[in-house]
């Protein structure tokens, strides 16, 4: 019980995917695999969770992989959401939910992995703007997958950041539709695709990826990086004597 907590979002599903007319949340197990291989405790976010009482209860957050968004969103995080492509209710009260998630965590220095649909979000919060259509717009760029497919395709760094340190070249398990525009003022591109197109941005404690860590080799050096960092937030709110040994 004292390894450090990680918390992840879900996806909402009002009765129409997992079971007809049921109510459901629902996340991909490789997720928790993933941060339990890399010494930290996972736990499921709800929106019943309040947001709050989520950020100080986690050491870290991931912002699991979702649907598609709009191109922008209101800087406004209570304004509503407008539509994206296929968009429905339950994304855009997803949207909403993690929007104040990502305010509340900045606010208590939470580190954070935005996965996919997360780097996204992360990206349209905090001022950046999205291509809605990846394909379209890019048609001689690489196939990056999306509507369930998962392609490869390897990384090309940019600066240093250290989750992405050893990465280089590395192959990376792609699924997304859409991609990032105009990065959010204060993120820094960290990674991109052969093509050019963005894959990972960073700000502090902030990380997003365009891919799919927990499907990939890339997991160990994400999710160690993320709970290597959950320690640290930890030991800052003095946990001190009680932060657990494996970090």
């Amino acid at each position: 019980m004292d390894r450090p907590i990680v918390g992840v979002t879900v996806s909402l599903d009002p009765g129409r995917r997992l079971s007809d007319g049921v109510e459901s949340v629902y996340l991909k197990r490789r997720y928790g695999l993933a941060i339990a291989a890399a010494g930290g405790r996972p736990v499921l976010l709800v929106p019943e969770s309040g947001v709050e009482g989520a950020v100080a209860a986690c050491d870290a957050l991931v912002i699991s992989g979702g649907d598609d968004l709009p191109a922008r969103l209101p800087r406004d995080a209570a304004s509503p959401v407008p539509p994206a492509a296929g968009g429905t209710p339950e994304v855009a009260e997803r949207i909403a939910w993690e929007r104040r998630l990502l305010d509340a965590c900045r606010a208590a220095g939470r580190p954070l992995l935005g996965v996919c649909y997360g780097m996204q979000l992360l990206n349209l919060h905090f001022g950046g703007t999205l291509i809605e259509d990846l394909r379209s717009a890019r048609p001689d760029g690489l196939d990056h997958g999306g509507g369930g497919r998962i392609c490869e395709h390897t990384v090309c760094l940019r600066g240093s950041h250290p989750a992405l340190a050893e990465l280089a070249g590395a192959a990376v398990a792609s699924s997304h539709r859409q991609a990032i525009d105009a990065v959010a003022p204060g993120f820094e591109v960290v990674a991109r695709a052969p093509d050019g197109v963005l894959e990972a941005i960073a700000r502090g404690p902030l990380l997003g990826v365009a891919w799919h860590p927990e499907a990939d080799a890339t997991s160990g050096a994400l999710y160690g990086w993320l709970v290597a960092r959950a320690c640290e937030a930890r030991a800052a709110r003095g946990a001190g004597p009680g932060a657990p040994a494996t970090c």
